[in-house]
């Protein structure tokens, strides 16, 4: 029976490498992110990823990337569909329709004010 691989964090934390990167990300976060009261540095983080990276063989380095490529893909996709979806379900304004911009601009309703009883409405200006 062999040993499971694992490697280790500056906090003393095994990770297991079995292939799962969301493992490998929810720890650094736990560990790093976490235990520095959500004060750690963009340098900590990197450094710590760095030294993950270092204690994984080439081909446990090459799976791993490839698995973050595509988790990285996925979510871009997601991101995307997700702000084409927004941009479908603002409403055009008045204004967005006579000047086509290509980007659609979420409509401004303007408070109503109050009502002058006996009055004309005001001229609108040019």
């Amino acid at each position: 029976m062999s040993k499971e691989r694992t490697v280790r964090l500056s906090t003393g934390f095994e990770v297991p490498l079995d292939g799962d990167l969301l493992a490998i990300i929810e720890a650094l976060y736990k560990e790093i992110t976490l235990s520095n009261v959500l004060n750690s540095s963009f340098e900590t983080m990197r450094a710590e990823i760095l030294a993950v990276i270092d204690q994984m063989s080439a081909a446990e380095q090459r799976s791993y990337l490839a698995e973050s490529l595509f988790l990285n893909s996925v979510t871009y996709e997601n991101e995307m569909l997700s702000a084409y979806v927004r941009r479908l379900s603002v409403t055009p304004g008045p204004a967005s329709k006579a000047k086509n911009t290509g980007r659609s601009k979420p409509a401004v309703k303007k408070a109503a004010g109050p009502k002058r009883a006996g009055r004309k409405p005001a001229r609108k200006r040019r």
